[in-house]
């Protein structure tokens, strides 16, 4: 989830289980080699015929490091083509205040709380152990909600990794977008997409900070798996991959992946009685797998092909 891309807090995927909504719902992946060199048969790149036009689907990587950010032909070609973008933000219409002001609102505690107190004494100086190496100053940390507090710890190690949101697939496409005046339609609003996260209790998202310290020392090769199968195209290990996430953290997974699917498909679906292509692009995990948003189209009636 996440993704919350720029805030896109870091939606991203990896093995681990406690992770699930942020690993998957924007998803950030870790690589390890560019697109092109797996020579992959296919990409998790869907295309699905409407009645007069063409809807591709793309899954998303939203933080690259630069050296890994080239994009497929395929893929630029279904850009090329489309009239509209549909993402799960539009990130050229968030407002820089929005997310320095009341936007962040969801993602701090009340006045009369403090990040320390809610987590407690032992988890809190586990959490200044891994965040003041980074940078954060434990007192811009102190009035975090304890979730907010996990993904901006992930995203900043990823930064020091030399991943970059800037690199991701998401803000590639954003930029080109602006450049060329193709409109992006937003499948949710930044407020909406923080939300996920904010409605959980606060004893999962101790739950969440607890598995994001345990889990940032072994991240690039628990990530290794997932990124080899996504290069590759290769939806049945990834699918393997999300059913051992959902199984053991099946209520978050429910959250920030299933019920998004759902309400994003009649969206998706209206767009195939247009008369214009489109392209989608959402994070790679909501593409695949049951009550993906490729499964929900073939129950549908549609013939999604992968490329």
């Amino acid at each position: 989830m996440t993704a919350i891309a720029p805030v896109r807090i870091k939606i991203h995927m990896r093995p681990r289980a406690a992770h699930t909504g942020t690993r998957i719902a924007a998803l950030l992946l870790l690589l390890t080699a560019p697109w092109t060199v797996a020579a992959a048969d296919h990409h998790i790149f869907w295309e699905v015929k409407g009645a007069h036009n063409t809807v591709f689907l793309l899954g998303s990587v939203h933080m690259l490091k630069p050296a890994d950010s080239a994009l497929p032909p395929e893929v630029l070609r279904a850009y090329d083509r489309a009239s509209t973008l549909v993402m799960e933000l539009d990130l050229n219409d968030v407002d820089p205040e929005q997310l320095m002001g009341s936007g962040l609102e969801s993602a701090t505690l009340p006045d009369d709380q403090s990040l320390s107190e809610v987590v407690g004494p032992d988890l809190y100086a586990q959490f200044l152990a891994r965040a003041k190496p980074l940078g954060l100053d434990p007192e811009v940390t102190l009035r975090l909600q304890p979730w907010f507090a996990a993904i901006l710890l992930e995203q900043m190690t990823l930064t020091q990794s030399g991943f970059e949101a800037g690199a991701g697939i998401d803000m590639q496409f954003t930029r080109r977008a602006a450049a060329d005046r193709k409109p992006i339609v937003g499948l949710e609003t930044m407020s909406q997409q923080m939300g996920f996260f904010a409605q959980l209790s606060s004893d999962q998202q101790r739950q969440f900070l607890r598995a994001t310290l345990k889990d940032l020392d072994t991240e690039a090769r628990d990530t290794a798996a997932v990124v080899r199968a996504w290069q590759l195209g290769d939806t049945a290990e990834l699918e393997r991959l999300l059913r051992d996430q959902s199984a053991q953290s099946p209520q978050l997974f429910r959250t920030l992946t299933t019920d998004r699917n759902r309400r994003w498909l009649p969206q998706i679906t209206s767009l195939l009685g247009d008369d214009h292509d489109a392209l989608v692009i959402v994070g790679a995990m909501h593409l695949i797998g049951r009550d993906g948003i490729i499964d929900l189209l073939k129950h549908r009636g549609y013939n999604p092909i992968q490329h």
